[in-house]
């Protein structure tokens, strides 16, 4: 590609967009990062030689399309940096990754004619290697100028990856949904383990019997969607089921109570409309959810 690219921060998501762009025949011209060593261990994975500097304006000055890839807190502070070194103007393109941030937060290069957009991988990563391993194939949310929306299709065909358009005005929704499905997902798995550590069960033995089930439900939510895919007692009308299940918490892990009616309560939304269950069927059910 004709465009040079500089990445300023080398966390998970800016080093390893930087490497698998390299890979693509993108060049990388500066990677930018307070501490020098982070720099260098995404240089070394880098074709060619990019500058290795501690200064975003320098890396800016080397390149067409600036990343700030650093978290969310220091994205507006180096737009700003960058538009009072003069180091963006019309022609260069300037950019973030952050799920939550709009393009508002580049409002100052913007100002000084550059073209901004936010492009958010829907993808969570561990470490760089992960992120290495699962950036490409996956979905990226564009927001931003139009003029620079062809140039992000490119970065995205390139990590053989999807690109999906936002208004500014929806990022915050779909930034709650990736924290339901990422996170809050890891936090029931943490729940889930909690459970079976009352029983006795280790941490990591709990984790590897929960896996094949965890695993199998992913796979039926990709074959068939949340409807379909649902199983369990609610969906059945298991009423006297989940009163077991809300006996059991409340007398060993009451501090986990209502986390589990909250989310019998969404799974009864689900399996109404797969079986036709509700509350007003299963009146054991409701009275235990309204305690």
């Amino acid at each position: 590609m004709a465009e040079k690219l500089a990445f300023v921060g080398m966390g998970r998501v800016g080093g390893a967009l930087a490497v698998l762009l390299s890979r693509a025949a993108f060049e990388v011209v500066a990677l930018c990062d307070l501490e020098e060593a982070a720099a260098a261990r995404v240089a070394a994975m880098v074709a060619g030689e990019p500058l290795l500097t501690t200064d975003p304006l320098a890396a800016a000055a080397a390149a067409d399309v600036v990343f700030i890839t650093t978290q969310d807190r220091y994205i507006a502070a180096v737009s700003e940096q960058l538009a009072a070194g003069g180091a963006a103007a019309a022609g260069t393109m300037v950019a973030h990754v952050s799920g939550s941030l709009t393009s508002e937060a580049l409002a100052a290069v913007a100002a000084r004619g550059a073209a901004v957009f936010s492009l958010h991988p829907l993808q969570s990563f561990a470490d760089l290697e992960a992120a290495l391993r699962v950036l490409p194939g996956s979905y990226f949310c564009f927001e931003g100028d139009e003029a620079a929306y062809p140039f992000a299709g490119s970065l995205v065909a390139a990590l053989r990856g999807r690109l999906w358009r936002l208004a500014a005005a929806d990022k915050a929704l779909y930034h709650a949904a990736a924290v339901v499905a990422s996170n809050f997902f890891i936090a029931l798995e943490g729940l889930a383990v909690d459970m079976l550590r009352q029983l006795g069960c280790e941490e990591q033995m709990a984790v590897d019997m929960l896996l094949p089930l965890v695993r199998g439900s992913l796979e039926n939510l990709a074959a068939r969607g949340p409807v379909a895919a649902l199983t369990g007692p609610v969906v059945r009308g298991d009423n006297e089921t989940v009163a077991k299940h809300l006996e059991v918490i409340a007398a060993r892990m009451p501090a986990s109570l209502e986390a589990y009616r909250t989310l019998a309560r969404l799974t009864l939304e689900l399996a109404h409309r797969q079986s036709g269950v509700t509350l007003a069927d299963l009146p054991a059910l409701r009275d235990r959810l309204a305690e």
